[in-house]
C-alpha cells in the first residue's frame, strides 16, 4: 500500500500517424528542442504547485503523464474545454496520473485550466514556464508526455484528435489513457459506484488507509454507501492475502514484496480476520534465519545502488553485500553488478 499522495507511449512523428488531425496549434517558428528523455523527478523539478501533490516516487502502479498548457493562444482557447472534458471524463476511470502544468511565460495560475474542469482526484496542478525546455516540448501549447518506469517514453501533441465517424473528435492523450499503459488499480473495481471510487481515488495514491481513516471516512457515507465501502475494503485486504500467499512461492523479491505488504496489512488493520493472519506470518519470518538474511542483503544491495558515485565505489559496496550475505539472492546480483563493470 503506498505512503504518500502521489506503459508506454511510442515516440513518433505526428506526420506519420494515420487518422490524426493537427495543425490547430500555431507552428512557426517552433522547433523540437534536441534533448534526451527526462526522468519524471526532472521532470517535474522546480514546478510550483497548488496543492499538495503525490511525489514521482508514491505514485506506484499508476501511469504518470505531463500535460503542458497555455492560455495565450485564442485558436487553442476554442478548443481546449473540449480537450479538458474529454480528459476529465475519461481519467476518473483509468490507472493515471495527470500532471497539468502551466507553462505561461507572462501568465502565471492555473484558473485556466480550473475554470475549463480539468478537475478530478487524479489530476495535480502546477506553474513552470522552464518546464518546456526542460522536457524537449517544441512549444508550452499543450503537448504531453507518458512516462513509463519513471522515464520519459515520447513527446506529443495534446491538441491532436482523431475525427469520429459521428463528426465528433476523440483527441489523442484521451485515446492513449483507454489504451492499455500498464497502470493498475490496487484499491478501485470496475464495480464500484461512481461515488465511492472518487471517495476512495486518494487511497490509490498514497492517502493513508487504516482502521483510523476507515471510520473517518464511514462517517461521510449514508448507510446504502457504508455497506459497499466495508465490502470494497474486505475485497481489498482478500486480494492482500491473496498476493502475499502467492509470494511465499515466488522468488527472492516476490517473497520480500510479500513480507512487506504482510507488515502494513497487520500494522494498519490489526483488528481484522486478515490483520491477524499476517501478524502471525511476519511473526513467522521474523523468526527465519534465512529469510532475514535475504532482507538485510536487499537493504544493504539497495543502499549500495544508490549511493554507487563511480563504478570504484559500486564495487566497494557491492562487496560489502558479498561478504557477509553471498550466498543470498541479493550477494548474487552483486556480484553480478560488479562483474557487468569489469
Amino acid at each position: 500500500m503506498h505512503r504518500y499522495y502521489l506503459a508506454p507511449i511510442i515516440a513518433f512523428s505526428l506526420f506519420a500517424l494515420s487518422g490524426v488531425a493537427f495543425g490547430q496549434i500555431p507552428q512557426q517558428g517552433l522547433q523540437m528542442v534536441p534533448v534526451e528523455n527526462v526522468s519524471l523527478d526532472q521532470a517535474l523539478a522546480g514546478v510550483r504547485w497548488q496543492g499538495r501533490v503525490p511525489s514521482p516516487a508514491s505514485i506506484g502502479d499508476k501511469t504518470p503523464i505531463v500535460m503542458i498548457y497555455a492560455s495565450w493562444c485564442p485558436k487553442c482557447n476554442v478548443w481546449s474545454p473540449e480537450l479538458f472534458a474529454q480528459i476529465h471524463e475519461m481519467i476518473r476511470d483509468e490507472p493515471v496520473v495527470l500532471f497539468a502544468i502551466n507553462a505561461d511565460e507572462t501568465t502565471r495560475g492555473v484558473r485556466y485550466a480550473l475554470e475549463r474542469n480539468l478537475v478530478g482526484p487524479n489530476i495535480f496542478h502546477g506553474d513552470d514556464p522552464s518546464i518546456v525546455q526542460r522536457m524537449g516540448f517544441q512549444s508550452e501549447l499543450f503537448m504531453y508526455s507518458v512516462f513509463q518506469d519513471g522515464m520519459q517514453t515520447g513527446r506529443r501533441s495534446a491538441g491532436s484528435f482523431y475525427p469520429k465517424d459521428d463528426g465528433t473528435r476523440e483527441f489523442s492523450i484521451v485515446r492513449d489513457m483507454k489504451s492499455d499503459m500498464g497502470g493498475s488499480f490496487s484499491i478501485l473495481t470496475t464495480e464500484m459506484s461512481p461515488r465511492l471510487r472518487e471517495m476512495l481515488w486518494p487511497a490509490e495514491i498514497g492517502a493513508k488507509l487504516d482502521e483510523r481513516s476507515l471510520i473517518s471516512l464511514r462517517k461521510k457515507m449514508d448507510d446504502s454507501l457504508a455497506e459497499e465501502f466495508n465490502t470494497a475494503v474486505s475485497d481489498f485486504l482478500n486480494r492482500q492475502i491473496e498476493t502475499i500467499k502467492a509470494s511465499r512461492e515466488g522468488t527472492i523479491p516476490e517473497q520480500i514484496n510479500g513480507f512487506e505488504i504482510a507488515e502494513t496489512v497487520a500494522t494498519d488493520f490489526k483488528s481484522t480476520p486478515q490483520g491477524r493472519a499476517c501478524r502471525d506470518l511476519v511473526e513467522k519470518l521474523e523468526q527465519d534465519e534465512t529469510f532475514q538474511n535475504e532482507l538485510t542483503a536487499k537493504k544493504l544491495y539497495d543502499q549500495g545502488q544508490q549511493k554507487a558515485t563511480s563504478p570504484v565505489t559500486l564495487k566497494r559496496m557491492m562487496g560489502r553485500v558479498i561478504s557477509r550475505y553471498a550466498d543470498t539472492y541479493y550477494g548474487q546480483e552483486a556480484q553480478k553488478a560488479i562483474d557487468a563493470v569489469q
